[in-house]
Formats: C-alpha cells, structure tokens, sequence
C-alpha cells in the first residue's frame, strides 16, 4: 500500500476517534439519563455478591495406570463434599445477584422513561437527537453492570512420564447444574450416613473382633465372659436410634443379660 494513502488512511481514522470522543463526553456531560444511570450504578454495585466463577482444579497422576483409571464422577463427588459449604454459599450469592440483577433492570428501564427536551440539547451542537440517543444507548450498554452470576469448575488431570518424554492431560468441565445435581447427591450421601441402616451396617466382623479383644472378652458392666454362660453383644454406647456412631469411642462389649437390661436407654451426663 502506498505510504501516502496509509497516512491519509491513520488521518482519517484518528479524526473519526477524536469526534466520537468529543460526541461521547459530551452526551455524557448533558444526558440526565445517563447521569441517573451513573448514579443508580453508585448506588447498587456494592449490594451484589462477588465471588470467583470460574474454580480451577489440578490432579497430578502419579502414573499411566492411574491417569487411565481416573474416576471424575468420584474426583467431582469428593470435590464438592469436601467443599459442600463453600459451593452453597456461592449458590446463594448467584441467586441474589440474579434477583438483585432483574430489580437493576427494571430500574433502569425506568430510567429510560425520563422525558426531557432531547432537541434543546441539542441544538447548538453537531450531534443530531437520534445519534445523541443512539450515544446514550451504547453507553448503558457498554457501562451496564455485569455482576458474577453463573459458576464453574473446571478439573486438568495430568500425567508425565518420569523422563519427561510422554505427557498426557485431559479437561472437565461442569456448569452450575452440573454442580448442583452433586450437592444434591452430596447431601443424601452425608444424610444416609447418619441413618440407623449405615451405622448398623459399619458393624463388619472384624471392627466387632477389635472390640471383643480390647475388652478382653468381658461384659464391661457385670465381667462376665462366655465361660459364665452368657452370650457376648457387641453394644454401642449411645444407641444408634439416638444418633450414635459405630465406631471403637463408642463400642463395648456387654453380655446378653446386660444388654437386654440397658436397651436403648442412654443418659448423656451419667453413667451408661
């Protein structure tokens, strides 16, 4: 292209630049509505949440075997259980922004319905009223705000060869839905473990031996041992109806005749 052209060319456009920046200000200066817009902006922006949308997440396998194998359903299903708090939370501020976002618009709306006199403002300047609108339109635009209101998570799982020669990754991506369908699963899963049928279903043979063994064998309220003819039970503490764990803090041994005694009678701040 010809130098002289290309300069008339640059010419050209920093003259269209600097009129649109002078046409621009001075919409800004004399537009009431965007003055209330502005100020409306002052006004709300503090009242939205901000949070990060987009959370990243790197796994680093530690061989072939493993990057292969890798389970995203149970990487995501542990991810968000381990951070079930934090994705509520940032649940809640995307339902806020939303509403608090719908009240904005409306406002704004409103806003548009200002009646004055576009043709006084007009009139000693080269801005015609339609572009003067046009101009206030593409500043509500360009200035309108755009709070967090959407979530995702992204998973890398990498692997590399220990000498560096192979490398090999692959991405997830799960959207706010996705997110919301496992911590739902997330919460019947927490829910369940606290259930009677999971509890009692934690009482393997070899947990009920380690309790038997630590006991010596022994009702630990009366000491009797099945040499005194009496069937030993394995008992929880605090009844599992009662939200008792099965776990060894909670576990004795009892003989039949005790436990048929004790039932589910618990008493927090006594002896049981």
């Amino acid at each position: 292209m010809d130098f002289v052209v290309l300069i008339s060319i640059i010419f050209v456009l920093a003259v269209l630049f600097l009129i649109n920046h002078i046409c621009v200000q001075f919409v800004k200066e004399k537009s009431i509505y965007l003055k209330e817009f502005y100020k409306l902006n002052g006004q709300i922006k503090a009242k939205f949440n901000i949070f990060q949308m987009k959370q990243n997440y790197h796994k680093s396998c530690n061989s072939k075997q493993q990057f292969d194998n890798f389970s995203q359903q149970n990487y995501i299903m542990a991810l968000v259980d381990e951070n079930l708090d934090k994705y509520v939370d940032i649940l809640d501020k995307i339902k806020h922004n939303q509403q608090m976002f719908t009240g904005y618009l409306h406002q704004i709306h409103n806003l548009s319905k200002i009646n004055y006199d576009y043709k006084e403002l007009t009139k000693k300047s080269i801005i015609s009223v339609s572009l003067f609108k046009k101009i206030e339109l593409n500043q509500i635009e360009k200035d309108k705000l755009k709070p967090p209101m959407e979530l995702y998570i992204e998973v890398f799982v990498s692997y590399i060869s220990p000498q560096g020669r192979n490398r090999y990754s692959k991405k997830y991506s799960y959207t706010e839905k996705n997110i919301k369908y496992y911590i739902d699963e997330c919460l019947k899963s927490r829910e369940y473990k606290q259930s009677v049928k999971y509890q009692r279903s934690l009482m393997t043979d070899k947990l009920r031996y380690q309790v038997l063994t630590r006991d010596k064998h022994r009702c630990t309220i009366c000491g009797a041992t099945q040499q005194d003819g009496v069937k030993l039970h394995v008992d929880h503490i605090c009844p599992v109806s009662k939200g008792g764990k099965t776990e060894l803090s909670n576990l004795r041994t009892l003989c039949d005749r005790c436990n048929l005694g004790k039932g589910a009678s618990y008493n927090p701040n006594g002896y049981n």
